[in-house]
Formats: structure tokens, sequence, C-alpha cells
């Protein structure tokens, strides 16, 4: 089975350096499917116009662990951004290329 921790890592740093080019075309499936706290996004368009009202923002992002189990990962981390510090959980599913399929984020 393929390391998808390194994979994790890499969707975050292309996140940290708001490389939408990299998410579309590397990380996020066409039918990705996100959840957090704000609210829920389907395809990947939606998904990346959501992310660029993030990248609006000054905002850093620290990984506290990625873990893996079959093809989901876990991944705490810290999130810095408006004064605000946001204690992260990501559930992601990855599809058979390797591609996010669904991601279920949950704050605090």
């Amino acid at each position: 089975m393929e390391d998808l921790t390194i994979k994790a890592h890499r969707y975050f740093d292309l996140f940290k350096n708001k490389n939408v080019k990299g998410l579309e075309n590397e990380i996020y499936a066409d039918d990705i499917y996100l959840r957090d706290w704000n609210g829920q996004w389907k395809g990947k368009n939606a998904v990346l116009e959501m992310n660029e009202n993030i990248f609006e923002n000054e905002f850093k992002i620290t990984i506290e662990s990625v873990k893996q189990a079959d093809k989901t990962t876990i991944v705490l981390f810290h999130m810095y951004i408006g004064g605000s510090e946001l204690k992260v959980c990501d559930i992601i599913d990855w599809n058979e290329e390797g591609k996010i399929e669904k991601i279920l984020a949950y704050n605090g």
C-alpha cells in the first residue's frame, strides 16, 4: 500500500504555499467532498474556490501528527489565521489514483 502520509505532507505543503494549480492537478479528485465547521463543498472547483478564500489571508499551519489507516490519513495540526489558533483534525480519504476524495475537518 502506498505511503499516504507522504501524500498528506505534500497536500499540506501545497496548501501552505497557496499553490492552487498543484492542489487542482496533483491532489484533489474531481468529485472531492469537503466538510468543515463552516460548511460543505462538493467538487474540485467548489473546494478550490473555498481554498482561495482562505488564501486571501495570512496563515500558518503547524502539523502535529500524520497517521495512516488503509486509504485514510488522520492529520492533527494547528492553523493560525486572523489572530486565532485553530486546533484541527483532518480525516482524509484517498482514492486509487492517490488523490483526495473526501476531507472531514474538525475544529477543537
